[in-house]
């Protein structure tokens, strides 16, 4: 031991910290900077300084030039520390020798799986997989979310199943198995759970509730008041919510300044949600409205954003690397008037980020099809179809209501449907063909069951549905022909990109909806191409979306009001091809004048919503629910092909 290194140890052992830093660093460049014991030194100061990042980065040099033991002891050290700073990106490329060096510690294996999951990289993940301990329920759920998102499913199913029968009551793998069975469409599983739905104040079925992920839960349930109690996120994101409220807000912008607006998402790139609302950030006023986009999106993906205008690429501001905290004082230093979350409850969310934050108002739109429950959101953007009156007792936000549809849209963002045949799609020419292209997760025993009545009811008629997992066809063809459906009379579609997608749609003859939880974007690409859809205006805000799309098309008469109505509108348009024709002529005919594509005029209703927010929040009233009033009804075309 040099006497420098004997020197900074004293300093470090009398609390001088400062001091001892300074000395440890001149004995470490005297040392070319490889001396393994004074970089732990340095580790072991600045984690006492409070600075545990430089700390973690200092254990990592140290394990780089020291022996196996103490690189282990090191290298375990410095991954704890960054996952609880959430210094994601740090584990990366130390994560897998650390692990190697500790091979008995699976919580060790556990953070560094998870920082290969949460970046997406499942490949260099699976290698890990191996070490977690199944009994311990987050260790499973990656387990879980790995194999689902690599498509294993059987694999997935026969580690719940075992699971199961050691622990047939157990909360965690009962909740994983019900949502996984809707993935891949097996219908008893969904029956085990909605039995126990039947009576949701039951303990066991109030713990698979609390247990639950509130996106599942829309899946099955259109039941507002069931829909707003707590889920599994709640929890979760009580730690960061503040509990004095709106006392922690900073002051709106004054009068006459912009109006400051940042988004926050990681769906940045050419995800379905950007097809959507890229024309409208990209066409907000920079007279009345400063922009921010904060994006946490992926890199190997926000390349994309490369390809957007200039003014949008400028706004972009990334906060991937950041922790929760960091990058809500990210957002306070742009002085955010009004951040709109664009995830609410969906995969990938970080609403963390907005309990942090100081804006003044904050919102929740497009992401998530209801209220986004347990977190500190002032505003949710809908429409009166999604959110009726009847709506507002069970949301913790304040209704903004925009006066013609919730989804943004632009006819810029999609390109008309090039003309197909039939037979390049696999397509019979002379059956009628009704058309289901919605997430197949969504496909429920009420779904199905409506969708088989419509196929006997219509003898030459074919379902041409959306369904890739192999698992997810077999068990969907098995429950067909169970209710009378011959397996000849299903046809699958492949998984397309946006232009194909869209092109092959008007090969089908009638869209046909899923209940309780309607499509999204995905019904926007069907009126585009003209291919009318039937749905149930439904008890919810998801169950509800397909209702608000049809209105704002012009085809009020293609929602239903009850299961009923659903399958004899149907069954009448398949027997009638006048009829239906002339809802496509109509479709065809309102693409350019109806407001659903019109972004420009939606682009003015969300800025109106914004300006009415600011208006409260600039004399200091709290938000309130909100009606945006719509411009006058355009008298010509918004574009002419």
């Amino acid at each position: 031991m040099t006497e420098a290194f004997s020197q900074a140890v004293r300093e470090f052992e009398a609390g001088r910290l400062r001091s001892a830093l300074a000395k440890a660093g001149e004995a470490l460049a005297a040392s070319d900077g490889r001396d393994g014991s004074l970089l732990r030194l340095i580790g072991d100061i600045r984690l006492k300084m409070g600075e545990r990042v430089e700390a973690a980065d200092a254990y990592v040099r140290a394990a780089e030039v020291s022996d196996a033991p103490t690189a282990a002891e090191c290298l375990k050290r410095a991954v704890t520390i960054y996952a609880a700073e959430g210094a994601t990106d740090s584990i990366l490329p130390v994560g897998t020798r650390a692990v190697g060096l500790n091979p008995e510690d699976r919580e060790l294996a556990f953070a560094v799986a998870s920082a290969f999951f949460s970046r997406g990289r499942l490949q260099e993940m699976e290698p890990l997989l191996d070490r977690l301990d199944r009994r311990i329920d987050r260790h499973l759920a990656l387990v879980i979310n790995h194999h689902r998102l690599t498509g294993r499913f059987e694999e997935l199913c026969y580690e719940l199943d075992e699971g199961l029968k050691a622990s047939p009551w157990d909360w965690f793998l009962n909740t994983s198995r019900f949502a996984v069975a809707r993935e891949v469409l097996d219908f008893a599983v969904m029956a085990r759970h909605e039995a126990l739905m039947k009576e949701p104040d039951a303990p066991f079925s109030a713990g698979l509730l609390a247990r639950e992920l509130a996106l599942s839960r829309l899946i099955w349930s259109e039941d507002e008041a069931l829909n707003a109690r707590p889920s599994l996120e709640t929890a979760g994101y009580a730690v960061t919510r503040p509990s004095a409220g709106h006392g922690r807000r900073r002051p709106f912008s004054p009068p006459g300044e912009k109006i400051r607006i940042g988004y926050l998402s990681n769906d940045f790139y050419c995800h379905p949600m950007m097809t959507l609302f890229l024309q409208t950030m990209a066409s907000h006023d920079p007279e009345r409205f400063d922009l921010r986009l904060f994006s946490y999106t992926e890199p190997h993906v926000a390349a994309k954003q490369g390809e957007w205008p200039e003014h949008l690429r400028r706004a972009v501001i990334p906060v991937g690397e950041l922790s929760d905290a960091a990058a809500a004082e990210r957002i306070d230093a742009e002085r955010i008037d009004i951040l709109v979350d664009l995830k609410g409850h969906t995969m990938g969310a970080r609403l963390g980020i907005v309990n942090l934050c100081r804006a003044p108002v904050k919102a929740t739109y497009l992401g998530y099809p209801g209220s986004v429950t347990g977190v500190d959101l002032d505003y949710a953007i809908t429409d009166p179809v999604v959110t009726p009156d009847t709506s507002k007792p069970f949301y913790g936000e304040k209704l903004c209501r925009l006066p013609e549809t919730y989804q943004a849209n632009d006819w810029r963002a999609r390109p008309l449907p090039v003309f197909m045949e039939r037979e390049d799609a696999g397509l019979p020419e002379d059956a009628f063909v009704f058309g289901a292209f919605n997430a197949p997760y969504k496909i429920t025993a009420r779904t199905l069951s409506l969708w088989a009545e419509v196929l006997r009811a219509v003898p030459d008629s074919v379902l041409w549905v959306l369904c890739p997992l192999p698992l997810a066809r077999r068990n969907l063809l098995a429950a067909l022909e169970a209710q009378g459906v011959a397996r000849q009379r299903v046809f699958f579609a492949e998984r397309k990109p946006g232009a194909a997608h869209i092109d092959r749609l008007p090969l089908a003859d009638l869209g046909l909806d899923t209940l309780p939880f309607n499509g999204g974007a995905t019904i926007a690409d069907l009126l585009w191409a003209g291919l009318p859809l039937v749905t149930v205006r439904g008890r919810s805000f998801a169950a509800r979306t397909s209702a608000s799309l049809l209105l704002a098309a012009g085809l009020p008469e293609l929602v239903a009001e009850d299961d009923r109505a659903f399958v004899d509108t149907a069954v009448t348009l398949a027997r009638d091809p006048y009829a239906l024709a002339g809802f496509r002529q109509r479709l065809d005919a309102g693409r350019f004048v109806r407001p659903l594509f019109d972004g420009e005029r939606f682009t003015r209703h969300l800025e109106r919503g914004y300006e009415m927010m600011a208006a409260r929040a600039r004399v200091g009233l709290s938000p309130d629910h909100i009606d945006v009033p719509a411009d006058p009804p355009r008298a010509a075309p918004f574009h002419r092909p």
